[in-house]
């Protein structure tokens, strides 16, 4: 079965290979991109290209980092990701002294020495920047946008629990995913829970790239994460965290969203 090109697989709990507890993992991240129309999931009409990488301080539950997200999928750009969760201190640092607090999202452009916060003036300097139209109604109606987002993010779960990883990585993992899809949001999650920069390289669907990611991996399929620091390549949400978990937590636990508990 699939929902709008998303296979469902995993909520066929009949099935011997198929928990209740992933099935229910994985409604839940079906229904935060149902809850935003599916906004992230297809390119649109894209501009220019950055030729210097975009940084984006954020956070995967945080509501108004969603449009942003939403955004850079829709606009086929890729962005180094610094997760931002509660009680992460390097990024926060960071981003503390880049913009004088610690509010996210916060966008830096070096192609064009900006930096912006708030999620609404972020997405309009993408689309004017990078796209040939304006933001789609999804991510242009404000009021509309941020209380969808607000509602994805209340069924998902609010907010994740922060644990620092036993190791840190040397050079950002990379991703290639988009914003969409419940598999990837798995992956962003487990990576944000514990504060792992990544370069999240976003292929939604209509993507110029995608015939070039199915050349060079023999299929088209996502999340696909390269581990830079190990040399791994996966597919497959569960082994992409299971990756995650054992090469940089070895022996904890990712804990549940605070307000609607799911296992990640």
């Amino acid at each position: 079965m699939k929902f709008a090109g998303t296979s469902t697989k995993p909520l066929e709990i009949w099935r011997s290979d198929v928990s209740t507890a992933d099935a229910l993992d994985f409604a839940r991240s079906l229904a935060a991109a149902a809850a935003r129309a599916g906004s992230g999931a297809q390119v649109g009409a894209i501009g220019p290209r950055p030729t210097r990488p975009l940084v984006l301080f954020e956070r995967e539950t945080c509501p108004f980092s969603r449009l942003v997200r939403e955004a850079l999928s829709e606009l086929d750009i890729d962005a180094l990701i610094k997760p931002c969760p509660e009680g992460e201190r390097t990024h926060r640092a960071e981003l503390s002294a880049l913009s004088g607090d610690r509010k996210i999202p916060f966008l830096v452009d070096e192609n064009t020495e900006t930096q912006l916060g708030e999620s609404h003036r972020i997405v309009e300097y993408l689309f004017e920047r990078y796209g040939r139209s304006a933001p789609p109604w999804r991510l242009r109606w404000q009021t509309l946008a941020e209380s969808s987002s607000q509602l994805a993010s209340l069924v998902r779960g609010t907010e994740l629990v922060y644990i620092e990883p036993v190791l840190r990585p040397e050079k950002p993992l990379e991703l290639w995913n988009y914003e969409a899809s419940p598999y990837c949001r798995i992956v962003r999650e487990k990576l944000d829970g514990l504060a792992l920069p990544y370069i999240s390289h976003n292929l939604a669907r209509r993507s110029p790239r995608r015939p070039e990611f199915r050349e060079r991996h023999g299929k088209l399929q996502f999340p696909y994460l390269f581990d830079p620091n190990t040399a791994d390549g996966l597919f497959e949400s569960a082994q992409i965290v299971h990756h995650i978990e054992q090469t940089y937590a070895p022996g904890l636990e990712l804990l549940a969203a605070v307000a609607q508990p799911h296992l990640m």
